[in-house]
């Protein structure tokens, strides 16, 4: 006998239908094409209900950017608790991100929402700024960690090096956007071996 959804589970499902839907409308459209209608029908749900989970474009890039950053730190959070130096840390929050880009569709709609947000000069922009500083933070700390110890060679600013971490992997994602055939793996081996870890 099949049980009945709670009305909280209809409405879960709903919405990571919609999310799903909306990343994968983005990837295959752009910024400017993510419609609620294109959203709606690829997600086989009213463009009502679209227009009242996302309300407006700024709503739309709000709830992306915390729908893909709730999946990546999941991946985050599974791998960095077997980490034990701040080295480590790094080297494992980067590879997790590379492995990412490889791995899930879904999380390059992300940069194609960037791209299109700084592209057109748009509002929405602020949201990723404040994505990029938790981030730069978070590797920040891990290079203050492992200067303490003593995996990192000491008298490095770990906010410059967080910054050019970030970068890489800015510019990681774009070129993977540009050319989806490059090769993430040699990538990831790059970073292992500049790190000291092979």
């Amino acid at each position: 006998m099949k049980t009945r959804r709670t009305q909280a589970e209809r409405r879960q499902q709903s919405e990571q239908g919609l999310l799903v839907a909306a990343a994968e409308v983005i990837l295959e459209h752009g910024y400017n094409g993510a419609t609620f209608d294109r959203i709606s029908e690829r997600a086989g749900y009213s463009r009502g209900l679209v227009t009242l989970r996302f309300g407006s474009k700024d709503g739309l890039v709000a709830a992306m950017i915390e729908f893909l950053g709730s999946r990546l730190e999941e991946a985050y959070a599974d791998r960095l608790k077997e980490a034990r130096t701040g080295r480590q840390k790094l080297v494992d929050f980067v590879d997790v991100f590379v492995l990412r880009l490889e791995d899930d569709r879904l999380a390059n709609a992300y940069f194609v929402l960037l791209a299109g947000a700084l592209g057109n000069v748009l509002p929405q922009s602020h949201y990723f700024l404040e994505q990029h500083e938790a981030v730069k933070l978070r590797l920040a700390a891990f290079v203050r960690e492992g200067m303490e110890d003593g995996t990192i060679m000491p008298g490095i600013d770990p906010v410059v090096a967080a910054t050019a971490l970030g970068c890489f992997q800015l510019g990681l994602a774009m070129q993977h956007l540009l050319d989806p055939q490059m090769s993430v793996g040699d990538m990831r081996q790059f970073v292992r071996i500049f790190a000291g870890r092979h």
